[in-house]
């Protein structure tokens, strides 16, 4: 095995804490507002973010949900994570997060509008390894990622796969050149 540093995520990551927006105060326009769905809830003219970030959602039935955005967006109520380059990739830190997002899911607190705290989460242990290591994980699963969720690519190389493995073994089965020898 590799060697790897177990660090809290405070010590691999920048945060970046979303700020309080509504609907009503926007203008609308094609920038993702984050604000803890599995999808943006809508759409304004801003951002307050562009390039790599992991959001964390904060609040609600989602506290806990991961996403990971190579664009601008606008995070509201989340916490944003950016890997410190030397430290981590930020693509593996959201596979890692990802990862675990049952027990930061888990990490919810309060009885109206459950939520994770932004210290809670800064003390999450995270498993790092070389970014090497890192770089090869972040590429397999990415390849993975596309196959099943991709159907532009995903599926007609996976149809191409079996329609390859099915010529093989029918040309094997079909073949009789044993028994031409004999």
């Amino acid at each position: 095995m590799f060697g790897y540093a177990v660090l809290p995520l405070r010590k691999v990551a920048n945060v970046f804490r979303g700020e309080y927006i509504t609907k009503k105060s926007t203008t609308k326009g094609d920038i993702p507002v984050i604000l803890g769905g599995q999808e943006p809830a809508y759409y304004i003219n801003k951002y307050n973010h562009d390039g790599e970030i992991v959001v964390i959602a904060r609040s609600g039935v989602s506290a806990g949900f991961v996403s990971y955005w190579n664009r601008k967006i606008y995070v509201t109520d989340g916490f944003g994570y950016e890997g410190r380059n030397e430290l981590v990739t930020t693509k593996y830190l959201y596979y890692v997060l990802k990862n675990m997002e049952p027990a930061l899911n888990a990490m919810k607190r309060g009885a109206g509008v459950p939520h994770v705290s932004g210290e809670t989460l800064s003390n999450v242990l995270l498993l790092i390894p070389a970014l090497q290591e890192q770089n090869k994980i972040v590429n397999i699963l990415d390849r993975f990622d596309t196959l099943c969720n991709d159907l532009s690519e995903g599926l007609p190389a996976e149809i191409e796969a079996r329609r390859k493995q099915y010529e093989y073994y029918r040309d094997k089965l079909l073949s009789f050149e044993e028994l031409q020898k004999k």
